[in-house]
């Protein structure tokens, strides 16, 4: 309302000045005065004016320095998503390469079990006169432990990122959904 009436009161003085200029006649002392008032209200605007752009300008200032603040706030937090993510694929990592380390021993102990109870007797009947087969056999067994841990790694962390993908993209999709039907909402 205050903003209508200081319009309104500008609207006014514009139209007495056109009204006055639509006579024909006038006088210099008419001129003068109408001149006078003219200037009295052009000043009153230019007063305004610098107010408001005063107040602008603070304004603004203000303004900037939330943006700031907010896109430095967005930075840490973006860094700190990262550091986060990270975290958890480390995390991640450090539970898969135990969970592959446990399936490995227990490959590894059953492996060690078949070669002793099956194939340990072929061997010594085959081989009697050398016992560096058995041995041998045992040595190889042993060597592809890592081989095997390292394997079952890298396909259970293939498994874990496949997963992951797949809910990053369900949670995006979600997403869209909710965007989708807040827009509706605001329609309605």
């Amino acid at each position: 309302m205050g903003g209508q009436s200081i319009y309104q009161n500008e609207l006014d003085n514009l139209e007495q000045s056109k009204e006055f200029l639509k006579r024909n006649d006038y006088s210099q002392m008419e001129l003068q005065l109408e001149f006078k008032k003219l200037v009295e209200h052009y000043e009153e605007l230019v007063d305004q004016v610098k107010i408001i752009t005063k107040i602008s300008d603070r304004l603004q200032k203000k303004l900037n320095k939330t943006n700031d603040a907010l896109e430095s706030s967005n930075n840490q937090l973006a860094e700190l998503n990262n550091q986060l993510n990270e975290t958890i694929d480390q995390l991640t990592e450090a539970k898969i390469g135990r969970r592959a380390s446990t399936i490995v021993l227990f490959i590894a102990i059953g492996l060690f079990v078949i070669s002793e109870v099956l194939l340990e007797p072929i061997i010594d009947d085959v081989f009697k006169d050398n016992a560096f087969v058995g041995l041998a056999l045992k040595l190889v067994v042993a060597i592809l432990i890592k081989p095997g841990e390292d394997f079952a790694n890298k396909y259970m962390l293939k498994q874990a990122r496949k997963k992951q993908m797949k809910e990053q993209e369900e949670k995006r999709a979600d997403k869209k959904v909710d965007k989708k039907v807040k827009k509706k909402r605001k329609i309605l």
